[in-house]
């Protein structure tokens, strides 16, 4: 789903450029194309966790409604972090839910979650452990497992 949401949010750019390249001026439909691909790059960052002060995570994904929605933080079981994503494991997804994010916004993410009082989860760590794993690992606040 992402994937087509980049490749629909990117194509504007492009056949803008080509109309751009046909004509000598700008054109309205070339300026128009580069507003709409400006908006769907704002829409497609617009992606975050955020853990609200009851014993809520919400989830938001842009506009896309189906990804959006709330877990609550102690139905958390488990969370495994890889170097490109964490799979949160909850009684609403079993076999586990992978979200993928970066290295600092997952770091501060984890943290957070980890010094909730709601949180009775575990926190794995999955993969080859190496020096990305470092910033987990000296962590005091977290208590982490290693594989």
């Amino acid at each position: 789903m992402t994937l087509i949401y980049w490749c629909l949010a990117i194509s504007p750019i492009f056949i803008s450029l080509a109309l751009l390249y046909e004509k000598t001026k700008i054109s309205t439909t070339s300026f128009i194309l580069f507003i709409i691909f400006i908006i769907l790059m704002w829409v497609g960052f617009q992606r975050y966790f955020e853990i609200s002060e009851d014993k809520d995570l919400l989830l938001s994904r842009g506009l896309v409604p189906s990804y959006s929605g709330k877990m609550v933080i102690s139905e958390i079981s488990k969370i495994q972090i890889s170097k490109r994503a964490l799979v949160i494991f909850s009684t609403r997804y079993a076999d586990g839910k992978i979200f993928y994010m970066r290295k600092w916004p997952k770091k501060y993410f984890v943290d957070a979650l980890a010094i909730n009082t709601y949180f009775k989860g575990e926190i794995e760590l999955i993969g080859h452990i190496d020096h990305y794993f470092d910033t987990y690992v000296d962590d005091k606040k977290s208590k982490l497992s290693q594989i």
